[in-house]
């Protein structure tokens, strides 16, 4: 990623892209100091400071400058490591704020630009974790403690014993001294962890006792249940989560199942109970209790039951109650729909609190999400496969003994993963704590299928869908494919389409534009787009002026162009189902990536074979034109010149459109679905909604 030069009139100008820290082209190991500091870092005398942009991606229609962090007065190698591990950190933010946009985008249904408080908001919180992460990075490496020798020790010892052990089985060479005097090293190299005497009597000031905590159970291979053997005493958080609950299940605890926790588990404390404006750069405290197997190895935090490990104490609310907030959030950003991306939303992390529990919202940490990352390999990808009334434990252990496909792997990054990484980073700037996913790296299990991209559509198939959708006598399923087709535009904008939003914008070529909001039924309504490029004027090709659809268009005024989806209460999301239905009366199978998206797609391709200006391309879809200066620069809309090229490009002859010539749009306009008829019903002209908007100057 490239920065500005010009930073500070103060400040180095020269900012390089090169990647070697160790020599320049020159072969002088401080050519950097000489010329550049290097990527991401700039020098204002002898201060290093750390630079980096903000992809235009995530800033939306926002500019903002470039975040700064001061690294201070140091050695040109020892301030180019800090900007490298900054910037790697920078970067995965970045990445972590683009797969939370993607888990509120619903295919077509798309969520609305960031806010300038919102993006202020991420910005500042970008910055101070950069700031904090800058200074640890300056200290010096704390020397190793003798307790952390000590257990590093223990820790050495009891792999060699079972090392030995491990030989004696297999019947190789092994140390009779240590096989014979197991019991007696085990004891000796257990003592080394200072293990906690359970029987000690805690503190008066002490806020809890980890040794007398039992032992979170393991959940073992093949073993998930959900039978009860006696609640927890858990409030309900129905009335307060509205509908997120969280489950009073518990496994039932075999004796097999409990002896794996042994009683000889060593207990890791941190800082408890800190003051919330030291959270940001203190270690969540932790009080777990590390089990060890029967060859006295400790057993991965990951691999035990979450909901019942030991947690410090803390007064920040459940996840339930954080998680209903923001689900509230996105509810009222709708208008108060409750939309089917919302209903996933919730869903998805219901599975979280049945999987992991719900516990206070910073005493989740980076374990926590592995081990839900680890249960949902047998997770079932296909949702019919979820059986109502069945527990998400049950669920899992059937799957496996079953062998159910599992879930993608974008479903589970960017899908539930995502929504809960959302849902607990809403109440950072609520209740005071840090990131507790922060730093986090995740390993994933190969059964995921990888997700294939969408397949474009054949001469055949658009023919297929073209008739298929006149035949039906709905204004949207005769229109909307063909828009789709000659436009590149997504579905949910298309479906909000208003006679208004029609033009004409340069002679004999007219385009289409929204205003980004519509009222309907004396509701203000947000349009379904995903960036503000997506608001700008897009090329209607002549064939729709050809065929009397600008003429009808204009003829409509303020009033929708499909009425028919606009009375329900989730156009976009229903004009998807209609389509997909549409596909598969066409012929096209379900699952094979070819859906009204690839509609998009294949007018990307056919503008890149008609050699098409690349700048004019991404305007006509409504994508972003990148993050270097200079595409930036020049007209942000089409020009006219481009607009002739577009609105006149040969049509594909392979593909029939004379099923749209001699329609009645009128007539089609006016045809309404209803239950219990499998043919249109003709609604009568006056009693067609118009929408209440007012007419553009």
């Amino acid at each position: 990623m490239r920065v500005a030069q010009d930073v500070h009139v103060t400040v180095s100008r020269p900012v390089t892209n090169h990647d070697d820290l160790s020599t320049s082209t020159s072969g002088h190991p401080d050519a950097y100091r000489q010329g550049s500091p290097g990527p991401y870092l700039t020098r204002s005398g002898s201060v290093y400071i750390f630079q980096i942009r903000v992809p235009r991606d995530l800033a939306g229609d926002v500019k903002p400058s470039p975040i700064r962090i001061s690294i201070g007065p140091c050695l040109h190698r020892r301030a180019r490591i800090v900007a490298d591990l900054l910037a790697a950190r920078a970067r995965l933010m970045f990445e972590e704020r683009r797969a939370m946009a993607l888990s509120n985008e619903d295919k077509e249904n798309d969520p609305p630009p960031p806010s300038e408080l919102e993006l202020a908001t991420w910005l500042g919180q970008v910055k101070g974790e950069l700031e904090v992460l800058s200074f640890f990075f300056r200290q010096p490496v704390a020397p190793i403690t003798l307790e952390d020798q000590s257990k590093f020790a223990g820790i050495r010892d009891l792999v060699q014993i079972s090392q030995q052990l491990g030989a004696r089985e297999r019947g190789e060479p092994y140390s009779p001294i240590v096989v014979e005097n197991e019991e007696a090293l085990r004891r000796a190299a257990a003592a080394k962890f200072n293990v906690e005497d359970a029987s000690s009597t805690p503190t008066p000031d002490a806020p809890f006792a980890p040794a007398q905590m039992e032992p979170a159970p393991v959940l073992e291979e093949g073993k998930q249940t959900s039978q009860i053997v006696k609640p927890v005493e858990v409030e309900p958080v129905a009335s307060v989560a509205g509908g997120i609950e969280v489950s009073t299940q518990e496994p039932n605890l075999t004796p097999e199942t409990k002896s794996a926790a042994l009683s000889n588990t060593t207990s890791l404390t941190g800082q408890a109970d800190l003051p919330s404006a030291q959270l940001a750069t203190h270690s969540v405290s932790r009080t777990e209790k590390i089990p060890l197997d029967e060859h006295g190895m400790p057993i991965s935090l990951d691999k035990l039951d979450r909901r019942f490990v030991h947690r410090a104490p803390s007064d920040v609310p459940e996840f339930s109650v954080v998680a209903h907030q923001y689900i509230q959030s996105r509810i009222d950003e709708q208008g108060g729909y409750e939309g089917r991306n919302i209903t996933t939303a919730k869903m998805r992390i219901q599975v979280f609190l049945d999987l992991i529990g719900d516990h206070p919202a910073d005493r989740y940490s980076g374990v926590d999400l592995q081990a839900f990352v680890n249960l949902m390999a047998h997770w079932p990808g296909d949702p019919k496969e979820r059986l109502e009334n069945e527990s998400p434990f049950d669920t899992l252990e059937r799957s496996k003994r079953t062998n159910l496909k599992p879930l993608a792997d974008k479903t589970l990054r960017e899908g539930y993963l995502a929504v809960v990484k959302a849902a607990l980073r809403s109440g950072m700037t609520k209740w005071g704590y840090p990131d507790p996913f922060s730093r986090v790296s995740l390993r994933y299990s190969k059964g995921h299928r990888k997700s294939k991209p969408t397949v474009p559509l054949s001469s055949m198939q658009l023919n297929g869908i073209f008739l298929e959708g006149v035949k039906t006598g709905y204004i949207d399923n005769t229109l909307l494919p063909l828009l789709g087709h000659l436009t590149g535009r997504r579905i949910g904008l298309l479906t909000y389409l208003k006679g208004s939003d029609i033009r004409e914008k340069f002679e004999n070529v007219w385009i289409a534009e929204t205003d980004g909001i519509v009222e309907v039924d004396g509701v203000w309504k947000r349009v379904p787009y995903k960036t503000g490029d997506s608001l700008n004027y897009f090329v209607l090709h002549d064939f729709l002026r050809e065929i009397g659809f600008i003429d009808w268009a204009k003829r409509r005024g303020d009033q929708f162009l499909f009425p028919d989806l606009m009375r329900l209460t989730d156009p976009a999301g229903r004009a998807s189902t209609y389509m997909q239905r549409l596909f598969e009366k066409a012929g096209i199978e379900k699952g094979r990536r070819e859906v009204f998206h690839s509609l998009r797609s294949g007018k990307i391709d056919d503008m890149r074979s008609k050699k098409i200006d690349d700048r004019a391309r991404k305007m006509q879809v409504g994508h972003a034109l990148g993050d270097d200066e200079h595409s930036n620069y020049g007209s942000r809309v089409i020009t006219e010149d481009h607009a002739f090229e577009i609105a006149f490009a040969p049509l594909n002859e392979r593909v029939d459109y004379t099923v749209f010539k001699d329609l009645d749009f009128d007539r089609l306009a006016l045809n309404r679905r209803m239950k219990g008829h499998r043919q249109p019903v003709v609604e009568k002209a006056e009693t067609v909604r118009k929408c209440s908007v007012k007419k553009k100057s």
